[in-house]
């Protein structure tokens, strides 16, 4: 999805978590199996704030955590458009029946991962619920 905007858009795509296993040489749930949560929000921000200084024009991927420590949010507003995919519960759940990589899950509810992060997330400059009106938003 952020690949096909970042294309679209003629600009260069980021996945923060990718540039955080490059960093770390690790990938995210080895950091969280040895390092712990906090360690990895620490890579997290640091890498954020690398890509921000590093490139001027962007499409960035963040994990479902990365607005909601620090002051990430403020962060990646002061420096750009946010914007929250509100994707629906059942279309994130079937997303993740697939991928067993996502350390929070194992211990969190999706539900309450989602009600925990809410606030953050409706901090971002537009909220959407599909891609459609993502590449609409910034195609104009």
């Amino acid at each position: 999805m952020g690949l096909d905007l970042g294309v679209d858009l003629h600009l260069q795509f980021i996945d923060l978590d990718l540039e955080i296993e490059k960093t770390t040489k690790m990938t995210v749930p080895e950091l969280f199996e040895e390092k712990g949560e906090a360690h990895f929000r620490q890579m997290e921000k640091k890498c954020l704030e690398s890509v921000i200084q590093e490139l001027d024009s962007f499409v960035l991927a963040t994990g479902g955590g990365t607005p909601c420590f620090f002051s990430n949010m403020d962060l990646m507003r002061k420096h750009g458009t946010t914007v929250y995919i509100s994707t629906p519960v059942e279309q994130i759940e079937e997303r993740l029946s697939m991928d067993n990589s996502r350390p929070l899950m194992k211990s969190n509810s999706l539900n309450d991962l989602l009600e925990k992060r809410k606030e953050w997330y409706e901090q971002a400059a537009y909220s959407i619920k599909k891609y459609d009106e993502l590449r609409r938003l910034f195609s104009d």
